[in-house]
């Protein structure tokens, strides 16, 4: 009962019930409108960030992106630049224009209220002080809050132990702030919030991924102690999901995976690798022949293969390159995976069942 009640806010009613049980807004009681954005300290130093006409990046087409468009949880030590932070920030929060009512941003929201408002954890952007910022975003600028101890340490426990959220130049911390769209549209508010954050948050996967950059969004983390630490009254306003962003490393080159010429491949060649094969204590995949190819499928994907030699084969978007390793008899004892979309390892080596 208690899933299917939390259920219930991702419903909308019919107009007959619209009627009965959505209550008069705060809008139309002409009670004041809350602020665009948090109030911080009027004597605060804002930090500038590049303006979007100055902001730079290399055309690619908008199918590429999307097609290339993955979670990605591995980050190397590169810092990012502020212009490159600058174009995050952009992307996600911008605001084109304001109005009494609300702000048009770089994201759609439902009736421009805007609920969200972006946090930063700053650990490796040139010139910038690590630690805590806000996006002041009707400015285009940075807040400092403050820094933090351990933050590696600190960051990691926060995200269950998840350590590669603390391993990103950036950590987005996206906090809403409720009755900014509750002051227009009461219980149907929380729908509409969580579809605005899932805007933002497909916003910053697709720049990260036209700059060659990488994020993936968090929903595991503890939320209390999260503002706590943002200093937020998690009454009005808490954090609801974090993503960190990082430079990522230089994709493993096909060409350099293969050790073998190319060559034709038997039929018989192909079913000595029929089987399966499996990650110690981890998940398994099967190799099947079908007609005159083999396919690997799992319980989550299935890739067929393009001989490129008796050992050695040519995946797709899922596995980008296969190859077979053989005992001094010729039988198969694992199978080594140059992968693609199933996971940002380099490597990953299954052993034959």
């Amino acid at each position: 009962m208690e899933i299917q009640s939390r259920r219930n806010f991702l419903r909308f009613y019919n107009q007959e019930n619209y009627q009965k049980f959505v209550p008069e807004s705060d809008q139309d009681k002409k009670l004041p409108i809350p602020p665009l954005e948090i109030p911080y300290p009027a004597n605060s130093i804002l930090i500038d960030l590049i303006h979007p006409d100055n902001l730079k990046i290399s055309q690619t087409s908008f199918l590429a992106i999307v097609n290339s468009r993955k979670s990605r949880r591995k980050f190397t030590d590169e810092y990012l630049t502020l212009e490159e932070l600058s174009y995050l920030l952009w992307c996600t929060q911008g605001v084109k224009k304001e109005m009494r009512f609300g702000t048009f941003r770089t994201v759609p929201s439902a009736g421009a209220r805007c609920p969200i408002e972006t946090f930063l954890y700053i650990g490796k952007v040139k010139d910038l002080t690590p630690g805590l910022y806000r996006y002041i975003s009707l400015q285009h600028k940075l807040l400092f809050i403050k820094t933090i101890d351990n933050p590696k340490e600190t960051l990691s426990r926060l995200a269950y132990n998840q350590d590669f959220v603390a391993n990103g130049a950036v950590i987005f911390i996206w906090v809403a702030v409720p009755y900014r769209t509750e002051w227009r549209y009461t219980v149907l508010s929380h729908k509409f919030i969580a579809i605005d954050l899932g805007i933002i948050c497909e916003n910053l996967y697709l720049a990260c991924e036209a700059r060659d950059l990488g994020t993936v969004a968090i929903g595991y983390y503890e939320q209390e102690n999260l503002d706590y630490l943002l200093e937020l009254n998690s009454k009005e306003y808490f954090s609801v999901l974090i993503a960190p962003v990082g430079k990522i490393p230089h994709k493993f080159e096909l060409q350099n995976f293969f050790s073998t010429q190319k060559t034709e491949v038997t039929i018989e060649t192909l079913k000595k690798y029929l089987g399966m094969y499996e990650i110690p204590n981890g998940p398994q995949v099967n190799v099947i022949l079908e007609k005159d190819h083999l396919i690997i499928t799992s319980d989550i994907f299935q890739e067929s293969l393009k001989p490129h030699s008796e050992t050695e084969f040519i995946g797709g978007e899922m596995l980008r390159a296969v190859r077979m390793i053989l005992d001094e008899k010729g039988s198969v004892i694992k199978m080594v995976v140059l992968p693609g979309l199933i996971s940002d390892k380099d490597i990953i080596e299954l052993i034959k069942k």
